[in-house]
C-alpha cells in the first residue's frame, strides 16, 4: 500500500513538472522572422519600411531598441500574441546606420534579440540650385539619400564634389562642362542621376587674346589705358587711369561693338549676368559699366570698390538703369539678346582723384 502511494505521488510530480515545463515554453517570445513591406525582405528593410514581426509569445510589446541605443515606435493596437509592426526609422541625430545590427523586443513573455540588416536605399536628385547652371561654377544638387557618396561624374568623366548633408551635394563644374551632360551620383545604395543644362556664356574679353572683343581702346577724359597690364587673376588685365580731367565730362574703354553677343531666344533680362573681374588702386574708385545705345536707350550700371583685392562681380542686367546708371528707369524689360557691347570707365563725379580702375575676364552669361 506504501509502495502504491509512493509510485502515485512520484507520478503526480512528474506530471507537475511536465505541465510546468510546457506553460514556460507556451510564455516565452520566439521571433521566426522579420518581413519588410513592401517587398517582403526577410531580415532586411530599408528606412522607413514597416516590418511585420513573426513568432511565439509576442503579446503585450513593452520596447523596441534598434542597434541598442535607438528606441522604435510601434503601435500596440497592431500586437498579437503572434506579430506586431513596427516602423524602420532613420535619424542621423540618434546615431542611425546601414548595415547589420541587433534589434531587441521586449514582450509581457521575455526578451528576443535578433539581427536585422538596414539597406541603404537608392539616392534620388530632385533638382539643382541654380536651376540652370553655369560652367566653372559650383552647383548645389539637392536630393535625399546622399550617404557615403563614392563619386560624381558628369558626362562620365569624374568631378571634385563635396557632401554638404545627406541631402545636398556641391559640385565643381568644369569650365568646359557641355550643356546636356548627363550627372551621376553613386553611392552604395545605387545612383541617381539628372541632365544639367548650362547656361550660355559668352567671353567678351579676358584680356589674353581670347574672347569675342579682342582690341580695346580709351575715350574721354582718360589719364592713361593699357588692355595688357601683366599680373591680372588669370593673366594680363585691363587698367584705367583717371586723374581729374573733365574735359569731356566722361571716360571709358570699349572692345567696340559687333555681333550680338547672345541670339535672339536669350532676350530676357532678368535672366542676363555681366561677370567682370575687378580691382582698383583706391577704396571708392567707381566703375562705371555701360551697354551699347539699344532703342535709344543709354544703360548702365555705377558701382564702388570696397577691397582694392581682386574679386568678381556680377551684375544683373535687370538692374542697370538708363541714362548710364544714373536714371530712374531699369533695363528689366530691355530685350537682352540686343547687347553687343560692353564699355568700362570710371565715374568722375564721385570717385578718388586719382583713381586706377582694373579689370578683368568680362563675361555675358545667360542662365
Amino acid at each position: 500500500m506504501i509502495n502504491k502511494i509512493k509510485y502515485s505521488l512520484i507520478i503526480l510530480c512528474a506530471l507537475v513538472f511536465f505541465t510546468g515545463c510546457q506553460k514556460d515554453d507556451e510564455g516565452t517570445a520566439t521571433v521566426d522572422a522579420m518581413v519588410a513591406e513592401p517587398g517582403d525582405l526577410l531580415n532586411q528593410a530599408y528606412p522607413l519600411n514597416k516590418v511585420r514581426v513573426e513568432g511565439n509569445g509576442l503579446a503585450g510589446l513593452k520596447k523596441i531598441t534598434l542597434d541598442n541605443t535607438i528606441d522604435v515606435a510601434f503601435n500596440a493596437n497592431y500586437n498579437s500574441d503572434k506579430s506586431f509592426i513596427f516602423t524602420v526609422p532613420f535619424d542621423d541625430d540618434l546615431g542611425s546606420r546601414f548595415g547589420v545590427q541587433p534589434i531587441t523586443f521586449i514582450t509581457a513573455n521575455g526578451i528576443v534579440t535578433k539581427n536585422i540588416e538596414i539597406l541603404q536605399p537608392v539616392p534620388t536628385i530632385t533638382n539643382t540650385v541654380p536651376a540652370v547652371a553655369t560652367p566653372g561654377y559650383p552647383l548645389e544638387v539637392v536630393g535625399t539619400w546622399f550617404y557615403n557618396v563614392t563619386s560624381v561624374t558628369l558626362g562620365g568623366t569624374a568631378i571634385t564634389f563635396s557632401a554638404n548633408s545627406p541631402t545636398s551635394i556641391i559640385v565643381a563644374l568644369p569650365a568646359n562642362a557641355v550643356s546636356g551632360s548627363e550627372l551621376v551620383i553613386t553611392t552604395p545604395g545605387g545612383t541617381a542621376s539628372t541632365t544639367i543644362e548650362f547656361a550660355t556664356v559668352v567671353i567678351v574679353s579676358d584680356f589674353d587674346g581670347g574672347g569675342v572683343r579682342e582690341s580695346w581702346v580709351s575715350y574721354g577724359d582718360v589719364e592713361s589705358f593699357n588692355a595688357a597690364t601683366p599680373g591680372g587673376p588669370t593673366g594680363n588685365y585691363a587698367s584705367l587711369t583717371w586723374a581729374g580731367s573733365t574735359a569731356n565730362g566722361y571716360n571709358g574703354s570699349s572692345g567696340g561693338g559687333g555681333a550680338n553677343f547672345l541670339n535672339a531666344t536669350n532676350n530676357d533680362a532678368t535672366r542676363t549676368f555681366i561677370d567682370i573681374d575687378v580691382s582698383a588702386n583706391v577704396i571708392g574708385a567707381q566703375f562705371a559699366i555701360q551697354l551699347n545705345t539699344i532703342d535709344g536707350v543709354n544703360y548702365g550700371y555705377n558701382f564702388k570698390i570696397t577691397d582694392v583685392n581682386w574679386t568678381t562681380k556680377t551684375l544683373l542686367l535687370a538692374d542697370f538703369k538708363d541714362n548710364y546708371g544714373f536714371g530712374g528707369n531699369s533695363a528689366a524689360g530691355l530685350d537682352a539678346s540686343k547687347v553687343n557691347e560692353i564699355k568700362v570707365g570710371i565715374a568722375q563725379g564721385d570717385t578718388p582723384n586719382p583713381s586706377t580702375i582694373k579689370y578683368d575676364n568680362i563675361k555675358i552669361r545667360y542662365n
